[in-house]
Order: structure tokens, then C-alpha cells, then sequence
């Protein structure tokens, strides 16, 4: 029997009653920052503890209101945080509440090592159980999914002894949630069926119908129209969960820009955006404006689209959570682009690239994690079966013994392979997508940018310096007889040549210069923010270097010459096609001069007055 049928088989044993503990926010990371700005507590005269009586009641108070009531919870935990006559079962219950309220601030680190030592200590088994299960939740946000699965695992073992049907409820919501982070959604959806079947409480009954919706999101399954979200609406609103009642409505609001229905998703928000705020859980907040955002966006709404945009920057301090702040980021780069502000856009794209990475990282983690933690599960069973198969037939107790030592070693064996497959492809995607990048974008035999590249590249540079109303010159320059060098010496040799004027020519260019092989033996480089006199002289410089060349390295003896073309986009403009012809027309006049000369192109005398009026024009 595998794991998923022993957690069935338990969940059916067990009948689910009573109040529902905190969950918090899905995969939240909630940033200190937020807490800090939330309204500071005042001490009330009925909450001031003067004896024993007092702690057990405050205590009792403080976990029950905690996920509900997080201002009074924290004025609570300040009145409690002076006492020091604890009982040892009431400090154990508030070092777990101090806990919680660390992992609600976001300050991981210190719920970890909280909960850990409550794990290590003489608390009850009770105590451990609830800190083992919040500590899953904190792994999730940590992304220490391998940890958590173990965990997960060994909750699965203590909760068989586990009576209190409360906190086994909250374990069940945290495997639920804890499996849809790991994007496990069909072992979420098992898990919320099981939920689903018991008699459950109102609050419970809400996070259960809250996330069947998030996970048939997921699975694309969830409609707009599905009318188990106003069931789940009303089942929340009788709990006056405003936090998971405004989770629900950002889900239907994405269902509805899925069906490209702009004012529903509006409609499924805006009338509830003070609601939404005074749940003070920064990833709920950002992914409202995400969402919002991206509704404005399909409207063609830029100015708030931007608006949300920036808001969810805001409420996502930190990039704390990789997804909404790659979502963020990707529309903002967009709006920049449609604004025609290119540092802006490119500022973005970056950052978007890199949480984009990051988010592609993680999954492949949570995936790794998975694969592991399922080979260890069936260790874990082959060593079962083999004890009690050594149990039944104690004859043949040293062969089980011999076939144990082989399963661990056939265990480690494949360990080993699946790494190293994961490895190998990795290493071979990454060689893939290098040489098709390098396909792209390189020309094969002399190592600079291809035509097509080459475009893509100037184009940006011109407009770049368009707007910085920056100078920008272009040199072309055509070998001389190079088709009897071909002719004459071969193919081979003809290719020696072509690499030894791309080596000359680089060795005096400049790192930013747009070098490239646009014909057979045409080349041409762009030279962004440098005026025509530089751009002559570094004309003269290559046509000087290209006719130093000694060819006895080919094993021929021949000469290599070239005619230069130049311009600039005083002359020709901002148009790269325009740029082009005129070098080219320039490069034509050196051939016809005699060749192994650099000419600059002149403007045509009845074009030269216009062209010196609208040089800098950007309209």
C-alpha cells in the first residue's frame, strides 16, 4: 500500500469537526515591512494579566483569534511577552504562537529555529504535532521543498495518534496546500475530495471550497460562470473571511480575462478593493493589482494598467514572491515599450528575465524534490516488505539481509542515474540553445554578426540615438577581387582571408561597435555616439590594416584590399536601409576611383539643404 492509500484510509478513521485553524495565504511570503505599517496596538484595560488564570485564558484567546484577528492577537502576545511565570506547557504554547507570529511577519529564519526547538524539547505531542505542521508551511515560502516532503511524511506517521480533530483538520489543509504549491495538483485534489466528504465546519467548509476553486483554476478547469464560486463566496461570508473571500475573487477575476471578458474581471474586484486592503497579506494585495493591471492592459487601458502595475511593485517589497513580481515586471516592460521609453523598457525586461529564470529554477526544484521524495518512499515500502517477509519465513532471514544491502545499493545506483540524467540534459539543452542562439545570431565562419542579427542590433542602436540625439556613422567596405582570390586560390583560402581582415578589423574597433558580414565579402560596422571624422579615420585604420595583411599563413601569396563606403546619420538619416545605400553608394565611388580607398558619402546638392534642416528631427 503506497502512502497516498495510508493517508486515505486515516482521513476516513477520523471524523472532522470544530473551528478551523490559520492557513496562511497561498505560497504567501508576507514582507515585515507590511506588519510595520499596520496601526500600532493599544493596551486595553480588560487585557492586562495579573495572574495565573489570566495567562491560560489570554493564551487560549491569542490561538484562537490569531489568524482572524491579527491586531488583537499581536496586542495579545505583547501583554503576554512580560509575563514570566509561565507553566512549562504554557511556555511551550507560547513559544508556538511565537512562532506563528514570526512566520505572519515573514521572518522565516526565525520561525524555523522557533518551531524547530519546540520539536527538540519536552512539549506535548500535540504541541510538536501543530509545529510540525506550520513548519511545512514556512519550508513552502523557504522553497526547502525537499525538507517539507520529508516532513510531510512524517506528519502522515504521527497523526494516526493524533485525537484532536481540530489541529488534524489544520495538518490536512497544510498537506493540501503544501502539495498545490508544489504544483502536485492532483494529490491536492485528493486530498480536498477526502475534505469535502467529512461534515465540516463553516470555516472550514470556506478554505476547503476556496481551494477546489484555486485547483481547478490551475488545472483549467474553472470557468466564470462556475457556480461553485458563489457557493464558495457565501460559505466564506458567513465567517466574515474576508481574507479567503477575496482570494476566491481574484481567482474569478482571472477566469474572467482568460475568456477575454475584461469588465467582469473589473466588476469581480473593483467594488471590493477596500475589503481586499484590509486583509493587510501583501501577496493577496499584489496579485488584486497584478490582476487588475492586466485587465486595463486587455482594455488597452495604459495609464491604469501602469497604475496598478506599480502598485503591485509596492506591495511585492523585495520580489518576495518570484511569480506575481515576474507578472509585474513583464507588463510594465510592455507599457514601456508603448510608451516608447526604451531605458525603462529595458530596465524591466531585465529584471523580468531574471525572476522569470528564478521562477524556472524553482520549479524545476519543486520537481527534483518530488522525484527524490518518492524514491525514498519506495525504499521506505521495499524495506517494509522485506521485513516482513523475513518475519514469515525466518529461514531465510540471511538471504533478506543479502537483498536488502542490494536494494540500498540499487536504491544509490539509481539515485546516481536520475542525477546524472538530470544533469546530462541540462548540460544538453544548455549546448542546444547556445548553438541555435549562436545560429541566429553569429556568422559561422568569421565569428561576428550575421545579417540578420546585425539588423535587429542596429535598429535598436539607431533608435537609441535618435532619442539621445546622439551621432551615429556607418562603414561599409567590399573586399577588392576577391572572387579571383577564390578563383585563383580556392574556397579555402578564400576563407583565410575572410577571418584575417575580421581579425584586423576587430583589433581596433571598440567594444560597443556593431560589427558584421552582410554579403559574401561585404562588411560593415556601426559605429553608435561617434561622429564622421572618427568614423573616416577608423575607415582609413581598417582599410590600412586589411592591406598589411600577410596571406603566406593561407600557403598562397596574393593581396588583400578593400573599398570603403562611409556615412553618418547627419547624412543619411535615421534609416538603417537608407544608411545602407548610401554607404554602398560611397563604396562604389572608392571602386571606381581604383579601389583600396575609403570615400564619404556627400549629400546630393539639391537634397543637401533639406537633409541639413531635419537631421535631428524625430518626429
Amino acid at each position: 500500500m503506497n502512502s497516498n492509500s495510508i493517508e486515505s484510509n486515516k482521513y476516513k478513521r477520523l471524523h472532522i469537526k470544530g473551528v478551523l485553524l490559520l492557513w496562511l495565504v497561498t505560497c504567501c511570503n508576507l514582507a515585515s515591512g507590511q506588519q510595520e505599517n499596520l496601526p500600532n496596538p493599544v493596551l486595553s484595560e480588560q487585557l492586562i494579566l495579573t495572574h495565573q488564570d489570566d495567562i491560560s485564558a489570554t493564551l487560549k484567546l491569542a490561538d484562537e483569534i490569531r489568524r482572524f484577528q491579527p491586531l488583537k492577537f499581536q496586542q495579545l502576545m505583547q501583554n503576554l511577552s512580560i509575563k514570566d511565570d509561565f507553566t512549562i506547557e504554557q511556555q511551550h504554547l507560547f513559544n508556538f504562537l511565537k512562532g506563528y507570529g514570526y512566520t505572519f511577519r515573514g521572518e522565516l529564519d526565525k520561525a524555523e529555529k522557533q518551531f524547530k526547538s519546540i520539536l527538540a524539547s519536552d512539549a506535548s505531542q500535540l504541541t510538536k504535532f501543530r509545529a510540525s505542521y506550520t513548519l511545512v508551511h514556512v519550508y513552502a515560502v523557504k522553497k526547502m521543498w525537499y525538507e517539507g516532503l520529508e516532513l510531510v511524511a512524517t506528519n502522515i506517521k504521527t497523526s494516526t495518534s493524533i485525537e484532536n480533530s481540530d489541529y488534524y483538520q489544520a495538518y490536512l489543509i497544510t498537506t493540501i496546500i503544501f502539495y498545490k504549491n508544489m504544483k502536485q495538483y492532483d494529490l491536492s485534489l485528493h486530498y480536498i475530495k477526502e475534505l469535502s466528504a467529512q461534515i465540516l465546519s463553516p470555516k472550514l467548509d470556506c478554505i476547503s471550497k476556496q481551494l477546489a476553486l484555486e485547483v481547478k483554476f490551475y488545472l483549467n478547469e474553472l470557468k466564470s460562470s462556475d457556480p461553485d464560486t458563489a457557493i464558495a463566496i457565501n460559505s466564506c461570508k458567513k465567517t466574515n473571511d474576508i481574507m479567503v473571500t477575496s482570494i476566491i475573487r481574484v481567482y474569478q477575476a482571472k477566469a474572467y480575462l482568460a475568456e477575454q471578458d475584461v469588465n467582469g474581471a473589473l466588476d469581480s474586484l473593483l467594488p471590493y478593493m477596500q475589503e481586499l486592503d484590509s486583509s493587510y497579506y501583501p501577496e493577496l494585495i499584489t496579485g488584486v493589482n497584478n490582476t487588475l493591471a492586466q485587465a486595463y492592459w486587455q482594455a488597452n487601458d495604459i495609464a491604469s494598467s501602469k497604475h496598478y502595475a506599480e502598485k503591485a511593485l509596492l506591495s511585492n517589497k523585495n520580489n518576495n514572491n518570484v511569480n506575481q513580481a515576474t507578472r509585474t515586471y513583464q507588463l510594465l516592460y510592455q507599457i514601456a515599450k508603448t510608451e516608447n521609453n526604451p531605458s525603462s523598457a529595458l530596465n524591466f525586461h531585465e529584471k523580468y528575465a531574471e525572476l522569470e529564470r528564478l521562477y524556472s529554477d524553482d520549479i524545476k526544484t519543486k520537481n527534483l524534490a518530488f522525484q527524490l521524495a518518492k524514491n525514498k518512499n519506495l525504499v521506505q515500502q521495499n524495506k517494509i516488505d522485506l521485513l516482513n517477509e523475513k518475519n514469515n519465513v525466518l529461514a531465510a532471514e540471511q538471504a533478506l539481509a543479502e537483498t536488502k544491502i542490494a536494494n540500498r545499493h540499487l536504491v544509490l545506483v539509481l539515485l546516481t542515474f536520475i542525477i546524472v540524467a538530470l544533469v546530462l540534459f541540462a548540460l544538453r539543452f544548455w549546448r542546444t540553445h547556445k548553438r541555435v542562439k549562436e545560429l541566429a545570431e553569429w556568422d559561422s565562419l568569421t565569428g561576428i554578426f550575421n545579417r540578420g542579427h546585425y539588423t535587429q542590433v542596429t535598429n535598436s542602436a539607431l533608435k537609441y540615438c535618435k532619442n539621445a540625439q546622439q551621432d551615429l556613422s556607418l562603414i561599409m567596405f567590399d573586399l577588392d577581387y576577391f572572387k579571383k582570390v577564390n578563383d585563383c586560390f580556392g574556397h579555402a583560402c578564400g576563407d583565410w582571408a575572410l577571418k584575417a581582415v575580421t581579425k584586423a578589423c576587430k583589433s581596433i574597433g571598440r567594444k560597443n561597435d556593431i560589427f558584421a558580414r552582410i554579403g559574401g565579402e561585404e562588411f560593415c560596422i556601426v559605429l553608435p555616439s561617434c561622429n564622421i571624422d572618427v568614423a573616416m579615420l577608423r575607415a582609413e585604420a581598417c582599410r590600412a590594416a586589411i592591406e598589411d595583411i600577410i596571406t603566406d599563413a593561407s600557403g598562397c601569396e596574393f593581396t588583400i584590399t578593400a573599398s570603403f563606403g562611409v556615412t553618418d546619420v547627419k547624412r543619411s538619416g535615421f534609416d538603417l536601409d537608407k544608411l545602407l545605400a548610401d554607404a554602398d553608394f560611397a563604396a562604389y565611388a572608392s571602386k571606381n576611383s581604383g579601389r583600396n580607398r575609403v570615400t564619404l558619402f556627400e549629400v546630393p546638392a539639391n537634397e543637401a539643404e533639406e537633409k541639413l534642416d531635419s537631421s535631428w528631427s524625430y518626429s
